[in-house]
């Protein structure tokens, strides 16, 4: 007979130990007793080419965005090869220089194209968060997930385990 004043409790972590919800709800539900979980997972690249482009020019396979006026674009080197969701064409953002980039035309397999139009002085190597905190701004999971109709789980194991990983403590 087990006592009453004893009390045994099991958990699976899951995502929790990313510092992710497995839901909303259950964040609704428990972020009171638990407490705020912090994302842990940052994913970054650098900018590998910038280019100027004219008015009416076609980006990405299947010519699905074409510039409405002369534009500084830069191309990030991932794709969905590594994870980057092929969904996020023409509606995912990253960041760089602590602004929202839109992504413009298909995501390739080891690349797409942003907009940088409106940010002075970006160069070449520029770190480009793909999902995370920068200082200032955020990518969640649950952001991206919501944009191409899935979880933060699958966003967050989609990540190409052949893309190099640094452990900050």
């Amino acid at each position: 007979m087990v006592n009453d004043e004893i009390k045994t409790s099991i958990s699976r972590i899951g995502i929790g130990i990313y510092g992710m919800w497995p839901s909303e709800n259950l964040r609704e539900t428990y972020e009171k007793k638990i407490g705020e979980l912090k994302p842990v997972i940052k994913w970054v690249t650098h900018i590998a080419q910038i280019k100027e482009i004219p008015k009416g020019f076609p980006i990405g396979y299947g010519l699905t965005y074409i510039s409405s006026k002369e534009m500084r674009i830069a191309v990030i080197p991932q794709g969905y090869s590594d994870g980057y969701d092929r969904k996020l064409s023409n509606i995912g953002e990253v960041i760089i220089k602590e602004n929202r980039c839109k992504v413009l035309g298909r995501v390739a397999m080891n690349m797409f194209v942003v907009d940088i139009t409106n940010i002075k002085n970006v160069e070449l190597e520029e770190e480009v968060t793909l999902l995370g905190k920068t200082q200032k701004l955020e990518i969640t999971a649950e952001e991206t997930a919501e944009k191409i109709s899935t979880i933060n789980y699958e966003v967050t194991t989609r990540i190409s385990s052949k893309l190099p990983r640094v452990v900050q403590l």
